[in-house]
């Protein structure tokens, strides 16, 4: 039922954007609901951040403000009689191939997050490994915008604000905080959230391909092989098992998608399918990067100067979302509309025309500023072929995107479009611009961060096309075919075995630092639940950070609800403070005189101290102080595992 709640809360999240896409494409065809529905989830998320800015975060309040996003949106373009842009009229057979790979994306992207949590026959709950680096810290980041302040505190050193991009999150946040109680499952909404994000990604990448080529099962095709097939890691690994004698099963225990990582040290570069699992964030701020695109190859540059207004709309949502992978879409969109431009004779007036987009965008980058999202992320950038990218990059660039590339390109040789150029402008300076910046931009604290992203920018670049050699005619289409099929006997086993992993709950055997599945038990969960129940929303409840490394380090955070003093979490820039404070912590734990600890606490802000096995194992000798000072530190919680004080 709560799924069921959630999924009528995204759809009617979209609706203020739908005026919107309608004005450009019109209501008949489906890019102009696809187009407005990615304009209606970042009106909705910004409508209600103005709420919460307000200090009026309240749900009646928070659907007023929904209300007159929509009705904003409806007095914009009730003028608009007909559509800004006219494409290839939409038709019955486009349906069913949009529907096809629809069902694809779903069938890929549901069963690994309907597992998310699974309660297993002892009471615990179980997540796989990266729904732990990724969902489990989405959860973090929920529950904090649901305390409903502006900028949203960092969960783990909470004297500072939260840089981080969180945008995406407030839809989510709004409704398990002040909703009714059937939306009060942060995890619940989180699942269906993300599979709803799955479905308009893959809806958003058909139809930028279908606009460069209206030929609906070509693209169909097309956007197929990119989900499915579009590297070759997971044939290697195959092979390599084969030929030391190692069973199958042991692709359980392996990263498929980062092979080009794990065996030869090159860049890791994430398919599509775990945009759909892990990074619904990253994947909004694409469907909103796509809708500009499909604006501008649509439109080209020569368009009223409103449409240019309504893909800056676009972009700027992209840049709320993810402010750097917004500016390389924007990057892109300018490249290719000034090269079509250029072509033309009114040069001038058309790129005036155009930059119009520059604004929303810009807006869009100082609302991101003003809130504090970027922090110190933009000085940690490195420039140059650096870490990963030096190894063996061309060999690890096919392993990675090998299949995906060879549709592609074989489709830029099938095709005997020659003016298709202009239509592809676009989606080609996206893959040239990701290209460079995987190759030669890093980010210090995080090296595989950049190359994630703009992998996944190559990755709904491509099926336009893959597209063009599948609508091709005679010899040129077979050969397409054949390449076609080609890469989905290559791409294909990655896939296969990524969507088993991500959903296998079973394998609790010992990854690279840490556990394939790691559970939370019922004694935690009992825990966590009586922290998120009886304690302040805005207490401060401490356990060893340092201690836990890649396990439950987010627990209290993302289980509990509230903020930790000090912690070290993996998801962030990595900053010195974050490893002081935690040391401080640290010596709470491990100090037998109970005077110091005491001191600590409050030096750091800790109302609460949590104590599990964790702490009892690594720090034997300072556990005595807690239960025999009850004056400093107040017994509140207890069961066969966990121990919570009140630092007094």
């Amino acid at each position: 039922m709560s799924a069921v709640a959630y999924a009528l809360v995204y759809l009617l999240a979209v609706v203020p954007g739908l005026p919107l896409g309608f004005a450009v494409f019109g209501r008949r065809h489906a890019a102009g609901w696809i187009l407005g529905a990615g304009l209606g989830y970042v009106a909705t998320a910004m409508a209600l951040w103005a709420a919460v800015d307000a200090g009026v975060p309240r749900g009646p309040v928070f659907v007023l403000a929904w209300a007159a996003a929509t009705g904003c949106a409806w007095l914009a373009t009730r003028t608009v009689s007909a559509p800004l842009v006219t494409l290839t009229p939409w038709t019955a057979r486009d349906t069913r191939a949009l529907a096809a790979v629809l069902v694809l994306a779903a069938a890929i992207a549901i069963p690994p997050l309907a597992r998310v949590g699974e309660v297993d026959a002892q009471g615990g709950r179980r997540y796989r490994a990266y729904f732990t680096a990724d969902f489990v810290w989405h959860m973090a980041v929920v529950s904090e915008l649901g305390k409903f302040t502006m900028p949203p505190r960092n969960m783990y050193l909470p004297h500072r604000p939260l840089h981080y991009y969180w945008a995406y999150f407030v839809l989510p946040a709004a409704a398990s905080s002040a909703g009714p109680s059937v939306l009060s499952n942060v995890e619940r909404d989180l699942e269906v959230n993300a599979a709803m994000t799955a479905l308009l990604l893959t809806a958003s990448v058909f139809i930028v391909a279908w606009i460069a080529v209206p030929r609906a099962w070509p693209v169909a095709a097309a956007v197929a092989l990119a989900i499915v097939a579009a590297s070759a890691e997971g044939a290697v690994e195959i092979v390599r098992l084969w030929q030391r004698g190692i069973p199958l099963s042991a692709l359980r225990d392996v990263n498929i998608d980062a092979i080009s990582n794990w065996r030869y040290y090159g860049l890791r570069i994430d398919g599509l399918p775990r945009c759909f699992w892990w990074v619904p964030q990253h994947s909004t701020s694409y469907i909103l990067g796509l809708g500009a695109m499909a604006i501008g190859i649509g439109a080209g540059s020569g368009a009223s100067w409103i449409v240019y207004a309504f893909a800056g709309l676009a972009l700027g949502g992209a840049i709320a979302m993810n402010p750097f992978v917004g500016a390389l879409f924007a990057a892109a969109w300018g490249i290719g509309l000034a090269a079509d431009a250029l072509s033309q004779r009114d040069t001038v007036r058309r790129l005036a025309r155009c930059s119009i987009a520059i604004l929303p965008a810009v807006a869009a980058l100082a609302w991101c500023v003003a809130n504090q999202m970027a922090g110190g992320a933009t000085g940690t950038l490195r420039f140059g072929l650096l870490g990963n990218a030096r190894n063996a990059p061309i060999f690890n660039l096919v392993l990675s995107l090998g299949p995906a590339f060879a549709t592609a390109m074989t489709g830029v040789f099938a095709s005997k479009d020659r003016t298709a150029w202009r239509r592809l402008a676009i989606p080609l300076a996206l893959v040239t611009i990701a290209l460079v910046a995987m190759h030669f931009v890093v980010l210090a604290s995080d090296d595989s961060w950049i190359g994630f992203r703009t992998g996944q920018l190559i990755l709904i670049s491509l099926p336009a096309f893959a597209a063009a050699g599948f609508a091709a005619t005679g010899l040129a289409r077979s050969l397409a075919i054949g390449v076609g099929l080609a890469a989905l006997l290559a791409g294909l086993p990655t896939t296969i075995v990524d969507v088993y992993n991500a959903q296998d709950v079973t394998n609790t055997a010992a990854g690279p630092g840490f556990p394939w599945t790691q559970i939370v038990d019922r004694e935690q969960a009992q825990a966590l639940d009586w922290v998120r129940r009886t304690t302040p929303r805005d207490a401060t409840v401490q356990l060893d950070a340092i201690a836990r490394q890649r396990t439950t380090w987010s627990i209290i955070p993302s289980f509990a609800q509230r903020r930790m003093a000090a912690g070290e979490p993996r998801t962030l820039v990595d900053e010195q403070e974050y490893h002081e404070r935690s040391a401080r912590v640290g010596r709470i734990y491990a100090t037998a005189d109970p005077r110091e600890a005491s001191t600590l606490a409050h030096a750091l802000r800790i109302d609460y101290l949590w104590i599990d096995e964790v702490e009892r194992t690594v720090y034997p000798g300072g556990m005595a102080k807690f239960e025999a000072n009850p004056d400093l530190f107040e017994p509140v919680f207890r069961n066969s595992e966990v121990q919570i004080y009140r630092v007094r």
